[in-house]
């Protein structure tokens, strides 16, 4: 995921009215493709990937306009947020489900560690408890209690410093290719990125040696052929691709070498 700057202020999507009643709240999505722009609560809040994997990125107030952290996160793996911190979160695969819990500042204020924590097994357990359809309403209230302990005494991660440029243009064009998505032209990327293109070719050269241009060649060529190495006639992976005929697919499997 690229972390451009975040807008200032961030959106803020408000939590405290659901909160009145008990105290927290509870939401999950399964949604694929999932992404939500910077933005900050009004409370606390837990999130938390069962399947797949999430990127997150995320500043304290009053840091500025750059994210101070992110992290891709997968199962075992969480992010703590206090109050008013803008934070990004987007799908790292194509199929997802997480969890978030968002806590009033009653509650919260048991939790002195926040970013990224690694959710033992004791913690998953109640948690994954907390999103299970049959669980009776009034359980609810204790688990969330015993989850905020819990996850009180959870180990920190070091969140991963960002990838160079060069490399998150590769995991974009990536992300494309499997989702059977368009490859991104290197300008959409360098604007994605915050970038010139003549940095991002200057990144691109360093790290792979290579002209952004030659490498999306490379990519488009190579997962071409994995495709075709499964069966799927010419025409349909020239199509599903995004080339215009079948020959422009023959010339660029010509031009790339294995």
């Amino acid at each position: 995921m690229t972390s451009p700057a975040a807008p200032h202020p961030p959106q803020l999507s408000p939590k405290l009215p659901q909160l009145a009643a008990q105290g927290f709240a509870l939401r999950h999505s399964r949604q694929p493709h999932y992404e939500f722009d910077w933005h900050v609560h009004d409370c606390a809040m837990l999130l938390w990937p069962r399947k797949g994997a999430l990127h997150s990125a995320w500043r304290p107030e009053g840091v500025g306009v750059v994210p101070g952290e992110q992290m891709r996160l997968a199962r075992s793996q969480a992010i703590l947020l206090p109050v008013a911190t803008a934070h990004r979160t987007q799908s790292a695969t194509q199929q997802q489900e997480h969890g978030e819990l968002y806590l009033a500042p009653e509650i919260a204020r048991a939790l002195t560690g926040h970013g990224a924590i690694r959710l033992d097994a004791a913690a998953l357990s109640m948690l994954d408890a907390l999103l299970a359809p049959a669980l009776d309403p009034r359980a609810a209230e204790p688990l969330v209690l015993a989850v905020v302990r819990q996850i009180a005494r959870a180990q920190p991660l070091q969140p991963a410093r960002p990838p160079s440029p060069a490399r998150q243009m590769a995991a974009r064009f990536a992300q494309a290719l499997d989702w059977n998505e368009p490859l991104p032209s290197i300008d959409a990327i360098a604007c994605e990125l915050g970038t010139s293109t003549r940095q991002l070719q200057r990144a691109c050269q360093e790290e792979w040696g290579q002209s952004p241009v030659a490498l999306r060649r490379h990519m488009l060529a190579a997962h071409a052929r994995q495709l075709l190495a499964t069966g799927l006639p010419l025409a349909q992976v020239s199509l599903q691709l995004g080339f215009a005929t079948s020959g422009h697919l023959t010339r660029l499997l010509k031009s790339v070498a294995h």
